[in-house]
């Protein structure tokens, strides 16, 4: 079930990735910290990832997901979020519909999709803090998302903030009190967001390794 659901996520062009972030801050992190202008040449390569086999690519501004894959389908494990009529399946909650080659009540198709998951412009700023990376993008003008990224014996690990471990550790150090259930937008201070890295914020990651030449 984990595995039809990985791949009807791809077929429906939905990502973790590009989805708004519940937690954000009011300005790029970590405050007071100079932005960088391109990825380290430690960063650029390729990189499998540990949980689906897609290729992350990180070149000198630019970061990359590319799924390309080959994926069969029975039609009886379609559930009620998809309808299929002849070769279309279609994704009722966005209406996105994708035609696979059908043979019986299997459908088959050849997944090849490469997405944008951070580009450095004046909206998303790369900064380096205590031995990580750190990808801010903007959400609106008072709201950025941010994500870590770390490197270790050619592994990059790409983190965020999403458990609510991460959320009762940033309002702990920031002393922030809201009453909200679906959106935070904090404000912290230099101090204050080395603080929360040290408690292990950022806890929910994703391993990637590099792919030797």
């Amino acid at each position: 079930m984990k595995k039809l659901n990985y791949i009807l996520t791809i077929i429906a062009l939905t990502s973790l990735y590009s989805c708004e972030p519940t937690v954000t801050f009011t300005e790029p992190q970590p405050p007071d910290t100079d932005n960088l202008t391109k990825f380290p040449n430690r960063l650029q390569g390729q990189y499998v990832s540990l949980a689906d086999n897609s290729t992350l690519i990180v070149s000198d501004n630019l970061i990359q997901r590319l799924y390309d894959f080959d994926t069969k389908i029975n039609v009886k494990q379609l559930d009620s979020s998809y309808t299929i009529s002849g070769d279309t399946v279609t994704y009722v909650k966005t209406k996105e519909k994708r035609i696979m080659k059908r043979e019986g009540d299997t459908l088959s198709e050849h997944i090849h999709s490469l997405d944008t998951l951070f580009q450095i412009t004046f909206d998303n700023v790369l900064r380096k803090f205590k031995g990580y990376y750190f990808l801010n993008t903007r959400q609106d003008k008072q709201s950025w998302g941010v994500r870590k990224v770390s490197i270790s014996k050619g592994q990059l690990t790409i983190s965020s903030i999403s458990t609510k471990l991460d959320l009762d550790n940033l309002k702990a150090v920031t002393e922030t009190t809201q009453d909200t259930t679906t959106q935070y937008n904090f404000k912290a201070t230099k101090k204050q967001f080395k603080e929360f890295i040290k408690n292990d914020g950022f806890s929910d990651s994703e391993t990637f390794v590099r792919q030797k030449k």
